[in-house]
């Protein structure tokens, strides 16, 4: 990718995400308040995941909301505004894995709203932020499991994925929507049916 296109998709993420949000009734005074801290951080994650640095992101962003006091529904909603506006710039799939990966594997870190047993908020993670022992990646263009060969995703990475999101979040609808749409490009003898039915089919509608 040319460094005119990549600098393009990072600002108009970055500007896309600060904008939704700021019309978004349901986002937490965090979220609206540290635009421009969470919009440096975004910056400097769509810059590695564009040109596959390596970059520690969910340790910095699970210390980011942590400091900031952003719950996991917090993190959420700008983890589905990112992906929105990531996906219209179509970076493709492999930029939009590893952007939701982030985020999943940051949002297992954070409290959940109105949690009675949440601690105050601390400086930086109680654990690392890890991948899963197993690894169950999409292969494009032929879209098998690189875990069991088996098509993607399996049932193994469904049952990851969400747990890696969290449940039927909305930012799983949009990630597994993209990789729908890149499959589609990849595989166009595929009967389309089909292919929706195994990417979304498994999910429930409330998802979406």
């Amino acid at each position: 990718m040319d460094v005119f296109r990549g600098t393009s998709i990072i600002r108009n993420t970055v500007s896309q995400t600060a904008c939704t949000i700021s019309r978004d009734p349901d986002a937490p005074p965090a979220l609206t308040e540290h635009a421009e801290a969470l919009g440096a951080l975004l910056n400097d994650m769509i810059t590695c995941v564009l040109t596959e640095d390596t970059w520690p992101g969910p340790l910095v962003l699970v210390s980011l909301c942590r400091t900031l006091d952003i719950d996991r529904a917090g993190l959420d909603l700008l983890a589905h505004h990112t992906l929105t506006a990531l996906l219209a710039q179509q970076p493709g799939p492999e930029a939009l894995v590893r952007t939701a990966a982030t985020f999943a594997a940051a949002t297992c870190h954070l409290p959940v709203a109105d949690d009675p047993h949440r601690k105050p908020p601390l400086p930086g993670p109680t654990r690392p932020a890890t991948a899963p022992a197993e690894n169950h990646l999409p292969m494009p263009p032929t879209w098998a499991c690189s875990g069991c060969a088996h098509e993607w995703p399996c049932a193994t990475k469904q049952s990851q994925l969400l747990a890696e999101f969290g449940g039927t979040r909305p930012a799983l609808g949009i990630y597994l929507g993209s990789c729908f749409s890149a499959a589609l490009f990849d595989l166009p003898r595929a009967n389309k049916q089909h292919l929706r039915q195994r990417f979304l089919g498994w999910l429930p509608r409330e998802t979406f």
